[in-house]
């Protein structure tokens, strides 16, 4: 570095120790953490030079014969290497490349596309362009299928190189991927910790068959199914605000510093579960992500000017991988199975039902979710979550809201008004309320009453044989634990891993900030609260954060978004022993263990419009399987809307209350809705009363602001969310209403 003359020697001493220590940041960062860290100015990114259209495309005329499963056959296009699905009932070919017959020349569609990084180096490669065109890609048949390599490189003479004889800085690649057959379904499988990188590189995302089932123009009932909220279509011969959309299963990695508001420029949704779907003409297919879903995103493109096709896919974060200014962490690498299944439906099968019934199957032969059918009943439950404290800012400083005297009074009302199902998930009950302190120290606010009252409250719950839920988070605690620096997982970058509390009731509160507990303390926490917690005096437990949040750990040993998937998992199996579970939100890797799903979301992350709607597809997934409820009503903008959509939804009403009445939170004091709430629970419980155990088998818009939703293929509920009457198959429907047919 060249300097002045004239500089002085204080600002030259004072500029060496800068670089010393931005030096001894860069040598130090992630030691022990399996991270490392580079100085970084910019990103410049290398592409490939576009080889032949025959070797993006599927001809016809290049099919060979691979292999077939019930009305399956699979073929291989001898050329681009790419495989394509026969449904010998229908005759419909899905194919993983545009047809050759009519994609045009210049659009480049491949089979894989993978980011690969070094330094400040990033290189958008693929298999088509990288590999088949080069002559480096293979195959060898399976019993079911067949298993193509994809040697990829810049230039033909390295991607046909043995790997022994790659010299030093030349970037190669290779990738495994397994076509098969089974069952009547389409699996296709890489075993990412075969995939074979030059030293110095990191593979940071691989692109999956994003082009499988591409379709050009839609016709009207064409769709695309993808997992926003509960699920929603993309309708593309409609008007829609957006020419692409992408979904991060189980939401943000905040250990991996990702914030979908602004990430790569690129805005993400979160995704309760990792599948998607396409429906053209009278066929359609069900993706569902077997494994590798917690690395998983769901991207779809709707037909454009730059791109002449509708289609949805899946894209792998191989690399956890943070560009944080000048800076670029390069952290845990993801070594297990990514496997996809695809389910072909057709006819009338080809439907949500049809979409969500295959989703369903997988999900429970895969024990995503448990094969247990709900109990018959009488009455559905009426979903009641009581406020019990929030905090004042300081450790443990609360403001009473709902003690357990307030609290049994609450449920005398209710049950005075006929409302006589009521499932009790009593919040903010733990040391530090609403914030709460970390799991292992969590015990119970005595301010809320004695052991006398919360006696009277647990023995009047079972007389009524009500049900009592203790609120919790799992891993997210106050920021001013005594035990953060010793217990709080770390980010990529070393940073504590922390989020704005989700809670509106924190807005009381000075701070707005809770940590996560290091993955390698978590069973230790569960075990402490347990032992802790008088457990026999709940009937189960609500996870408030589990169902929200999933994220990467560098705060000691490194644990991948699939070791904390893993883990939660396990954890929630060992409080649900003698216990039942209700989580909140619901990201269905944590849905094996639940009875209940608290929290729902109302509404998608992008926003509706013609040609993109909401569809209740987590609900038909679930219903039979769970009790479930959307966002509170009381906390909605217009509750009679709300009330309608959760009726329409199969979900339980849901409220959330206090007892105290405080300003600026009319919303949450029980007495301002009471009345409300007990006259709509005893509508829903009208209609839906002895529906606990059926299928939702259907959904969909009768007309203009009429929806109908039907159960196990018989029972129709009629919605008119219109402000006038409507009459429907000689049955009149009165405005903001509904009615049963049967």
């Amino acid at each position: 570095m060249n300097f002045s003359a004239h500089i002085s020697f204080k600002k030259f001493i004072s500029l060496a120790l800068v670089l010393v220590m931005t030096a001894l940041l860069f040598s130090s960062c992630g030691k022990g953490r399996g991270v490392t860290a580079a100085k970084i100015t910019s990103v410049e990114t290398v592409g490939t030079k576009l080889s032949s259209a025959e070797y993006h495309t599927v001809n016809e005329e290049n099919l060979v014969y691979v292999a077939k499963s019930g009305l399956l056959e699979m073929y291989l296009d001898s050329v681009s290497y790419a495989v394509a699905i026969k449904e010998t009932g229908t005759g419909k070919m899905w194919l993983s490349l545009p047809s050759a017959a009519s994609a045009p020349a210049d659009y480049g569609a491949s089979v894989i596309n993978i980011n690969i990084s070094k330094g400040d180096k990033l290189y958008k490669l693929n298999s088509q362009d990288n590999s088949v065109a080069l002559g480096s890609a293979s195959f060898k048949t399976l019993d079911s299928g067949i298993e193509i390599t994809y040697n990829i490189a810049l230039d033909a003479a390295t991607a046909n190189k043995s790997v022994n004889a790659l010299s030093a800085g030349e970037l190669y690649a290779s990738v495994t991927v397994a076509y098969e057959l089974a069952d009547g379904a389409f699996y296709t499988k890489i075993n990412c910790k075969d995939i074979v990188l030059s030293e110095g590189y990191a593979v940071e995302k691989i692109m999956l068959l994003d082009c499988f089932g591409a379709f050009g123009e839609a016709a009207d009932g064409d769709y695309i199914l993808v997992p926003d909220a509960n699920g929603a279509v993309i309708k593309p011969d409609r008007q829609s605000s957006y020419s692409e959309r992408h979904y991060k299963v189980y939401g943000d990695n905040l250990g991996a510093c990702e914030n979908s508001d602004a990430f790569d420029g690129i805005r993400y949704a979160p995704a309760l579960f990792a599948a998607f779907g396409v429906k053209t003409g009278e066929n359609a297919f069900m993706g569902i992500v077997l494994s590798g879903d917690a690395v998983c995103e769901i991207d779809s493109y709707a037909q454009s000017a730059s791109n002449p096709y509708n289609r949805v896919g899946t894209s792998f974060n191989i690399t956890e991988t943070c560009y944080n200014g000048a800076a670029k962490y390069t952290g845990a690498v993801y070594k297990g199975d990514i496997n996809i299944c695809y389910r072909f439906l057709s006819g009338r099968n080809a439907s949500y039902l049809g979409l969500a019934t295959a989703c369903r199957e997988m999900m429970i032969r895969n024990s995503v979710l448990s094969s247990e059918m709900l109990e018959p009943s009488t009455h559905i439950p009426f979903m009641l979550t009581v406020n019990g404290a929030v905090s004042k800012g300081s450790a443990h400083s609360y403001e009473k809201l709902s003690t357990y005297e307030q609290t049994q009074d609450l449920l005398e009302v209710l049950k005075a008004k006929s409302v006589n199902s009521i499932v009790l998930n009593y919040a903010g009950a733990l040391e530090g309320a609403n914030t709460q302190d970390i799991l292992s120290d969590a015990s119970r606010i005595k301010k809320l009453g004695s052991k006398k009252d919360f006696d009277s409250l647990r023995q009047y719950v079972k007389t009524q044989k009500f049900s009592m839920y203790l609120d919790f988070s799992l891993f997210s605690f106050n920021r001013s634990s005594a035990k953060a620096s010793k217990y709080a997982a770390k980010d990529i970058a070393g940073n504590y891993i922390s989020t704005s509390n989700f809670d509106k009731l924190f807005n009381m509160t000075k701070k707005n900030q809770v940590l996560f507990t290091s993955l390698s303390h978590l069973s230790a926490g569960v075990e402490k609260f347990i032992g802790n917690l008088d457990e026999s005096r709940f009937d189960g437990y609500c996870i408030n954060d589990a169902g929200r949040y999933l994220y990467s750990d560098y705060s000691s040993d490194t644990y991948t978004r699939s070791n904390a998937a893993n883990m939660i998992s396990s954890q929630l199996s060992v409080l649900s022993n003698n216990h039942k579970i209700m989580v909140e939100r619901g990201n269905f890797c944590t849905l094996k263990y639940a009875d209940m799903v608290l929290n729902l979301p109302r509404n998608t992350t992008y926003p509706e419009d013609d040609g993109y709607r909401q569809i209740p597809f987590a609900e038909l997934v679930l219903h039979g399987l769970v009790n479930y409820s959307l966002e509170p009503i009381n906390l909605c903008e217009d509750s009679e809307k709300a009330f309608l959509q959760s009726v329409e939804y199969g979900a339980m009403p849901s409220y959330e209350w206090i007892c105290t009445e405080k300003q600026g939170y009319e919303e949450y004091y029980y007495n301002n809705s009471v009345v409300e709430a007990s006259e709509y629970y005893l509508r829903a419980d009208n209609v839906l009363g002895d529906l606990a155990d059926a299928r939702l088998t259907n959904n969909y818009e009768v007309q203009d602001g009429v929806h109908l939703s039907e159960y196990n293929n018989s029972i129709l509920i009629y919605f008119n969310y219109s402000s006038e009457p409507v009459t429907v198959n000689s049955m009149v429907i009165a405005p903001m209403n509904f009615v049963r047919a049967n």
